[in-house]
């Protein structure tokens, strides 16, 4: 086992070409990478991953955007017409005396100016401590991601073996069901020469019925399997690539237990994103425990406004004069600003960022133990797995010389149908436990992998090298 921690890359341009295999992705595939590729194409829940991800990997920069200059311009244009009647005194030149008139005023004027004002924080606790907060869950946003493409690994091989091991079965009912019709023409055979009840016939007809309700069954669930993993393909697989008798299962590497729950504690991604969620609210908590503190802000700002325009009385005025004029104001600003109330809302965020760093601590508690036990326990379900497939595949060979000594028993007289049917029974149980149990071996050593945080898609060509092409159909298998 390595001692580095394996990351996934947040691009998912460098899984694909990570396999072995360099063939394209034909239109109906029938590999384990052809259908990891397409998954990775067409998963609708590692979409959604990535989409998440990149919507949470801008929290770092929105967080670091309030430390950051800040710059405002901005262009104002005002176009005004003002009309005024008021009274005004002149001198009447024929009475040489002062007499009242209303005077008529039409003022238009045209204002457009332009401002440009800079800004930057120069202290602020709570926006630098969001800004690490933003830190954090970006790289939690990294481990969500890397966990997800481990999922889908997981989920690749459950819904590609799900096919193999339903198909098995299928293969296994039929073949019982052709091997129990067969006994049964024996059987009737038999009785109809003298030498058998009649009640060895009906127990041969009823093993069939069941075995053919067994086969029916199984059709269905080698439908319903193909139909899991179109989920992840977005279409129908062809006919896939099986499982080869050399794959021989073998412990997992190191063997101490202890040395994978070290490893699965130091690099398991979603345990990671755990920690970085509560350190992330632990950042959090204390940027709003700094909602009272000062803050100082530097800004600077330049403004520019031109004034042109024409005013017309009634009667006319010498002293009239056009509203024409240039402004320039450049100002700088240091300011200091000390939250002192909010309608009770600083203290509320204050108290509700400490309850979810509270959350995310027991959280990543709780997930520290259950990764604990997930990988003892799949340690030792692995270990378990090896023994349990060899011992199936040894049961299989006994299964089969008690049935061939059942049958002579049974020819001669010393044994009956019902041990015979037993027997056969117990072949092809043997037959399909020996198949599950190698599947299940398979899917646990890439689920202990996962835990540890070291599943990868090469993990998916090393399996790949153990699948065989599928035999082509016999004319046995197209009549039924």
């Amino acid at each position: 086992m390595p001692h580095d921690r394996r990351q996934f890359s947040p691009s998912l341009v460098w899984l694909a070409a990570a396999l072995c295999c360099t063939t394209g992705i034909s239109a109906r595939a029938d590999t384990l990478v052809d259908i990891y590729e397409l998954a990775l194409e067409n998963d609708a829940l590692l979409k959604v991953s990535v989409a998440q991800y990149n919507a949470d990997i801008e929290l770092e920069k929105l967080a670091l955007a309030p430390l950051l200059p800040q710059a405002r311009a901005g262009y104002s244009f005002t176009d005004s017409e003002n009309d005024s009647t008021s009274p005004n005194v002149y001198l009447n030149p024929e009475t040489n005396a002062l007499d009242q008139i209303d005077v008529t005023s039409v003022r238009e004027t045209e204002n457009e100016g332009y401002d440009v004002s800079l800004s930057q924080t120069l202290f602020d606790l709570s926006a630098w401590f969001g800004w690490r907060a933003g830190k954090e869950s970006s790289q939690q946003a990294e481990a969500n991601l890397s966990a997800a493409q481990q999922d889908l690994i997981v989920r690749v091989v459950q819904a590609y073996f799900g096919v193999l091991r339903a198909q098995d079965n299928l293969r296994a009912s039929q073949a019982q069901e052709r091997a129990f019709e067969r006994q049964l023409e024996q059987t009737r055979q038999r009785f109809e020469v003298g030498l058998i009840a009649i009640t060895d016939v009906y127990e041969a007809e009823a093993a069939r019925d069941l075995a053919q309700v067994t086969r029916i069954v199984d059709e269905n669930n080698v439908a319903v399997a193909k139909e899991n993993l179109s989920v992840l393909t977005g279409q129908a697989p062809g006919a896939l690539h099986v499982l080869g008798e050399g794959f021989a299962p073998k412990p997992p590497e190191p063997a101490d237990r202890g040395a994978w729950v070290d490893f699965a504690l130091s690099n398991n991604n979603q345990l990671a994103a755990a920690r970085f969620a509560e350190e992330a609210a632990r950042q959090n908590a204390t940027a709003f425990r700094m909602g009272h503190a000062p803050t100082i802000t530097a800004t600077y700002r330049y403004q520019d406004t031109e004034t042109t325009g024409s005013i017309r009385q009634n009667p006319d005025s010498l002293f009239n004069f056009a509203p024409d004029s240039e402004q320039t104001n450049e100002s700088w600003q240091i300011r200091f600003d000390v939250p002192l109330a909010a309608g009770g809302a600083i203290s509320a965020n204050r108290r509700r960022a400490a309850e979810q760093f509270n959350a995310a601590r027991e959280t990543r508690i709780n997930l520290s133990r259950n990764t604990v036990t997930q990988a003892r326990s799949l340690h030792m379900t692995v270990m378990s797995d090896v023994s349990r497939v060899n011992a199936r595949k040894q049961s299989i060979v006994s299964s089969q010389s008690a049935v061939d000594a059942t049958q002579a028993g049974y020819e001669v007289g010393t044994r009956n149908i019902v041990d015979v049917l037993n027997a056969q029974n117990k072949l092809f149980a043997a037959q399909r436990d020996y198949a599950n149990s190698r599947y299940d071996f398979v899917i646990n050593s890439l689920r202990l992998k996962e835990v540890a945080g070291t599943l990868s898609p090469e993990d998916i060509a090393r399996l790949e090298s153990f699948l065989l092409e599928p035999a082509a159909p016999t004319a046995s298998d197209a009549s039924e």
